[in-house]
């Protein structure tokens, strides 16, 4: 399966120390350069960098020239573009707009919490809530009826 991914899961995934069920989820992941200078080269120092910078599995692709303005930040349009350009299975994206302007244009999207419930699904972590528990207390926002929604679907529901 050939997933393109934005920069949050990437950042989230690395930071919890979970970068590693992208390559176990997917055969392939690509990453647009835009996603990469921003995830990795603009946070030198940041918790988890060392695991993306050693992620040889990831594929940084060259960013393709966008035909417009999708109205996202570069790097949520740039992942669009290239999921477009090499019929991706699958965009990994959390953005609640970039999602929508993604689906729109055809496109399947999965965010980080998506992407944490399949890595369980698949015993690739052993418990999902202690997984969510760090970036929820890091700001990562995502509503608490989706957590229990998740956490209830892998059987961790109280």
């Amino acid at each position: 399966m050939l997933v393109v991914a934005d920069s949050s899961p990437l950042i989230y995934l690395s930071r919890l120390g979970v970068l590693h069920v992208l390559t176990a989820l997917f055969d392939d992941v690509v990453v647009p350069r835009a996603v990469w200078a921003e995830a990795v080269e603009g946070r030198p120092s940041a918790v988890g960098i060392d695991m993306l910078r050693q992620a040889h599995w990831l594929r940084v692709v060259d960013n393709p020239v966008p035909e417009s303005d999708l109205g996202l930040d570069p790097g949520e349009t740039l992942a669009i573009l290239v999921a477009e350009s090499l019929h991706a299975d699958l965009l990994l994206i959390d953005e609640r707009i970039g999602r929508k302007v993604a689906q729109e244009r055809g496109l399947a999207v999965r965010g980080t919490l998506g992407v944490l419930v399949q890595a369980r699904q698949a015993d690739l972590v052993p418990a999902l809530k202690p997984v969510l528990d760090a970036p929820i207390a890091e700001g990562f926002r995502i509503a608490p009826a989706l957590i229990r929604e998740a956490l209830a679907y892998v059987g961790e529901g109280r």
